[in-house]
């Protein structure tokens, strides 16, 4: 059975090119462009949760802290321009499993997505 990943980017060019790299992987993939479209996709629970931290209506860390029964079972990747180390100590704790900073690779996610 393919896994599905929930995208949670505003920028909706990087969101589907996303999407269509992890198509060809073999992945399901649903896109969100902000927390509140993010909140209502939940309910199809993903496996993988790929998120942009800085989103027009609150951080992706707020988000994945306001739901922590969902995200306990989750594999989740925070993707961000961010990357000071407050920032990935606070998503380690959270349980983010990854930090992929932008601008980022393609072949460092797979290879992220092979432990998932």
């Amino acid at each position: 059975m393919k896994k599905s990943v929930l995208v949670i980017d505003d920028e909706k060019d990087l969101c589907d090119l996303i999407s269509r790299v992890l198509v060809k992987e073999g992945f399901n993939v649903i896109c969100a462009f902000n927390l509140a479209d993010a909140a209502e996709k939940l309910s199809a629970q993903p496996d993988i949760v790929i998120f942009d931290n800085n989103l027009p209506d609150g951080t992706g860390l707020e988000f994945i802290q306001m739901h922590p029964i969902v995200f306990t079972q989750t594999f989740v990747i925070m993707i961000t321009a961010d990357s000071n180390e407050d920032l990935q100590n606070d998503a380690a704790y959270a349980g983010i499993r990854a930090f992929l900073t932008k601008p980022f690779s393609f072949a460092r996610m797979r290879k992220i997505l092979q432990t998932a």
